[in-house]
């Protein structure tokens, strides 16, 4: 059979017939070529997708002396404002770099970043390359169009592992949520996607249209145990960011709503509440000492509206046509300081109050470099630390850390700080040595020091430093006890260090607190005088 052959430049010809099947030899109609696309045509807003490479030391919440081993790391990146040279990535791509260099697509120079704000509660971070030469190229600036609707065509660019060139994936908006960015960390609008993202596309460009070169949001997590389900974070979300920046020039975090609420579904809670029969809300059962709330709502408030929104009894306020989504979006778009109006039924009263956003102030700490920073104190082998998220996870593993740790230490992490600088004492570990022989405790809550109730770490060790009775006690959790002979305890001290190449008997945050206490009570005459001039 003889090879035949088309051509796009010279389309084969139909020629139709008339109705008794004769051919119209004299008229030809020529069929229109597919519409190709050129190889790059599309690709203009691809070579603003950068591939960041990141070198970094991580502390060590287990082992607060010494940081974790130095590693390389790989992320992706995108140009979002040439004429201000503002490239946008992930918070957690460039968390505790030493080094931050990216790439274009193709390209094989690698250009030093300079980090100008970092967001971890927001997982957003802004970067930027200083030499001119690096924008003196045809990088386009992405731009953000607002929350896409269900089932929009998405397109995620990044650098994923497996490859060192750009990838593309392409999935649909599967719905729009509300999810936690860290663990135990406050609730963002995020929008989960069907396309992969996997390690290493964090930070990459989530695009609405190529062509246009428009972005609806940023690449930043996966669902585990799942296939194809992941998150971006929304313009929304990054437009607070901005402006934080722009405002403040550092990213101060997002507000709380100051309270914890129950949804009031069932009939008989609304009846006791005196909820009239067409109205909604949610109950207030828990309110942060620490927050401005404090001073305006009250427990067993309904919270009925915010911002002149009504609240449904699932806790839910209308999104979109047909969407609904937790009510405190409303107060996390609004920033730290701002005027929150809310209108609450008390005692079948209705009452319209308004009070400042806040922080968040938990008792336990969630994010590192936000709300803690590695801290110990170290006396007769026991290893003394405050109780953090970034501690559990250093010290049960990972994601495992809810399932490993103790319960009553787990208990502990929904609850709020009543003191400003409060902390939860926990003894860690034992470092073996013969003063503290028998003693096999691990990871349980210091209450108290010879008789005295603890408030943080930092009370700790000041209280050991001016103990002068024979033996030192250390109240723990469920009544049990460790006691120390005192002057053995601290002659023992260096050795007990020398042997576990620890330095230092506490951590540099406390070092510098015990050096202010000594010259305030040097200048006040109140040391005795062996100690002054040391």
């Amino acid at each position: 059979m003889d090879e035949v052959s088309t051509s796009l430049d010279e389309p084969p010809t139909k020629r139709p017939r008339t109705e008794n099947g004769d051919d119209k030899p004299h008229v030809a109609v020529i069929a229109k070529p597919p519409q190709l696309i050129k190889p790059g045509g599309h690709t203009h807003a691809l070579r603003s997708v950068l591939k960041v490479y990141v070198v970094r030391t991580e502390p060590n919440y287990a082992q607060p002396w010494q940081m974790r081993p130095q590693r390389a790391s790989t992320g992706s990146a995108f140009i979002m404002d040439t004429k201000r040279k503002r490239i946008l990535t992930n918070a957690h791509v460039i968390s505790n770099a030493t080094t931050v260099h990216v790439r274009r697509p193709g390209n094989p120079k690698k250009w030093r970043a300079k980090i100008l704000c970092e967001g971890k509660i927001c997982d957003l971070a802004l970067l930027t390359v200083e030499e001119d030469e690096f924008w003196a190229t045809d990088l386009v600036t992405l731009t953000f169009v607002d929350v896409p609707e269900l089932q929009d065509p998405i397109l995620v660019g990044g650098f994923p592992i497996g490859g060192d060139s750009l990838s593309i994936t392409k999935g649909i908006v599967s719905r729009v949520v509300m999810t936690r960015y860290a663990h135990a960390s406050n609730k963002l609008l995020a929008i989960q996607i069907d396309a992969a993202i996997n390690a290493g596309n964090s930070g990459g460009p989530a695009f609405t249209n190529l062509q246009a070169s428009k972005v609806a949001g940023v690449a930043f997590s996966k669902l585990s145990n799942t296939d194809n389900v992941g998150y971006i974070i929304p313009y929304k979300i990054v437009a607070h960011f901005l402006d934080e920046y722009e405002r403040h020039n550092d990213f101060r975090g997002c507000c709380s709503v100051g309270f914890r609420w129950q949804d009031m579904e069932n009939t008989h809670l609304r009846e006791h509440f005196k909820v009239p029969a067409m109205g909604a809300g949610s109950l207030v059962y828990k309110i942060d000492p620490l927050a401005p709330a404090s001073s305006v709502l009250q427990e067993n408030d309904v919270m009925m509206e915010i911002e002149g929104v009504l609240v449904a009894d699932d806790g839910t306020v209308e999104f979109r046509n047909e969407e609904r989504i937790e009510f405190s979006h409303i107060v996390r778009s609004k920033h730290i300081g701002d005027m929150l109006n809310v209108k609450v039924l008390r005692d079948g009263a209705l009452l319209s109050l308004r009070y400042r956003l806040a922080q968040r102030r938990p008792l336990v700490p969630v994010l590192h470099g936000v709300d803690c920073v590695p801290s110990y104190f170290i006396v007769g082998g026991l290893v003394f630390v405050p109780l953090s998220v970034p501690f559990l996870e250093h010290a049960y593993g990972g994601h495992n850390w809810r399932k490993l740790a103790p319960v009553s230490i787990l208990a502990l992490i929904t609850e709020y700080a009543s003191l400003a600088e409060e902390q939860v004492v926990v003894m860690f570990q034992i470092l073996a040595a013969e003063i503290n022989f028998g003693y096999k405790f691990q990871t349980v809550r210091c209450m108290q020091f010879n008789g005295q109730e603890l408030h943080n770490l930092r009370q700790l060790a000041e209280l050991v430093d001016a103990c002068s009775d024979k033996y030192m006690r250390f109240g723990l959790e469920g009544g049990k006890s460790v006691i120390l002979d005192n002057e053995q305890a601290k002659r023992d001290g260096p050795q007990i260090l020398k042997q576990h190449a620890i330095t230092y008997d506490r951590s540099a945050d406390l070092r510098e607190l015990t050096h202010r206490s000594q010259m305030a009570a040097h200048d006040s005459g109140s040391l005795p005088a062996a100690h002054k001039g040391t």
